[in-house]
């Protein structure tokens, strides 16, 4: 492993840009799946149907898939000391008036704040560990930040509800409106979007112009969309069962009572760190990161093919087959650093938010082929949905083969650019 020879104080400052990055992303997972514990709560409270809930829940997704491609243009732009906090700002904005909503149009729009608000976290992170830490630790460190922010999803889930029966929904949100703000104010003294020695490329983008020449260099970059590929299938599979149906589909194949089911998924969400911290490192024991990453998807295939086509499978092994499913799925960091690599700096933003973009529109599609297969049948829809995520998962395997391995040199970036320019 190589030796880390920066100097003292820019290892602690980056070491304290973790910190917050991780705080802030850990309560952006918060609010993505508490939502399942949550949003039944606020229905009642305010007196909403259960038909209108759907759109409420995931309403927070579109927004951020939405915000991804502008905020790599941003961050890319003008760094993350300065689009952080008025992101944040806005979410801190939505959970309060989350706190304090009565109607159905104050709920919607405070999700789309909290959505919009922490869609940026993950990137804005990404983009600083680029520069603050060597490229080869960028996919450890990202696992670090995985892993921690976990607690986050943690408390989502059976803390959150015993709180919640405790003191009800609204003192929840205040709270964490609260943390939020004290992670953002030190989160402005900390963050330095690069260390004080770092040689910033002439090929920054200095105007609008600039960063969406930059963006379609990206898009059009040799092999670029076989990376897709794989992304849209990165969360989905286990986010599709941990945040919408695998509640229902135990209630369903097994009877299980709400805190039965709750104590199943919270195996899937203490899987989650712990498969963070396992792949993080491992892009610095093998050579590559593509044979990381198929070699996850298939075991993934497997425990999918399993729960479609096995039809007296027992408690049990459902149960270890969902858990194997959370923690393959923090692939994804192998498949971020594999993004990163092949990204100069200072198109680092824009490289991973669309990968990132892309993730989190397959989480929507995962959910919704659960829906449509359930419409399609409803004694069979589980094991429909559970075979084609399987066959999905195939074929962005397939397609990932053919992923550019290699890092893109400036000279590939700057011979985009100049079909660009013609």
């Amino acid at each position: 492993m190589p030796i880390d020879t920066r100097p003292t104080h820019v290892r602690r400052r980056a070491f304290y840009i973790f910190l917050i990055c991780a705080v802030l992303f850990g309560i952006g997972q918060f609010h993505r799946l508490s939502g399942a514990v949550t949003i039944p709560a606020i229905a009642t409270d305010l007196g909403l149907s259960v038909d209108r809930l759907g759109f409420v829940a995931a309403i927070l997704f579109f927004t951020s898939a939405i915000l991804q491609i502008p905020n790599g243009l941003l961050l890319d732009r003008y760094g993350s000391r300065r689009i952080v906090p008025i992101y944040v700002g806005f979410a801190i904005a939505g959970c309060i008036l989350l706190t304090f909503a009565s109607s159905y149009e104050e709920l919607l729009i405070s999700r789309m704040l909290l959505g919009g608000g922490f869609s940026v976290t993950m990137m804005s992170a990404y983009v600083l560990f680029a520069k603050w830490y060597p490229v080869e630790k960028f996919a450890t460190v990202t696992s670090w930040m995985m892993a921690a922010s976990g607690i986050g999803s943690i408390i989502a889930s059976y803390p959150l509800a015993f709180f919640i029966n405790e003191f009800g929904w609204r003192p929840a949100y205040l709270i964490v409106a609260a943390v939020t703000l004290v992670a953002l104010i030190i989160g402005i003294f900390v963050i330095r979007d690069t260390p004080p020695d770092y040689k910033k490329s002439e090929k920054q983008p200095a105007t609008l112009k600039d960063s969406l020449r930059g963006y379609s260099a990206v898009l059009i970059s040799p092999r670029f969309f076989f990376l897709l590929a794989m992304g849209f299938v990165a969360f989905g599979p286990a986010t599709a069962i941990l945040g919408m149906w695998g509640g229902p589909y135990l209630e369903t194949k097994f009877g299980l009572s709400g805190v039965e089911r709750g104590e199943i998924l919270l195996l899937m969400v203490v899987a989650v760190p712990i498969g963070a911290l396992f792949f993080g490192p491992l892009d610095r024991v093998f050579r590559s990161r593509k044979r990381i990453v198929l070699i996850a998807v298939l075991a993934e295939v497997g425990a999918f093919l399993m729960l479609g086509t096995i039809d007296d499978l027992s408690l049990w092994a459902v149960c270890v087959l969902f858990v194997i499913i959370a923690f393959l799925q923090q692939h994804y960091v192998v498949l971020a650093a594999h993004c990163r690599s092949l990204f100069p700096d200072y198109l680092v933003g824009r490289a991973n938010s669309t990968l990132n973009m892309t993730s989190i529109v397959g989480v929507g599609a995962m959910q919704s082929l659960f829906g449509w297969a359930l419409i399609y049948s409803p004694e069979q829809g589980y094991q429909i949905a559970f075979i084609g995520i399987a066959l999905l998962l195939i074929l962005a395997g397939i397609l990932y083969l053919a992923a550019a391995e290699a890092p893109l040199v400036d000279e590939v970036v700057e011979a985009e650019l100049a079909k660009i320019e013609t």
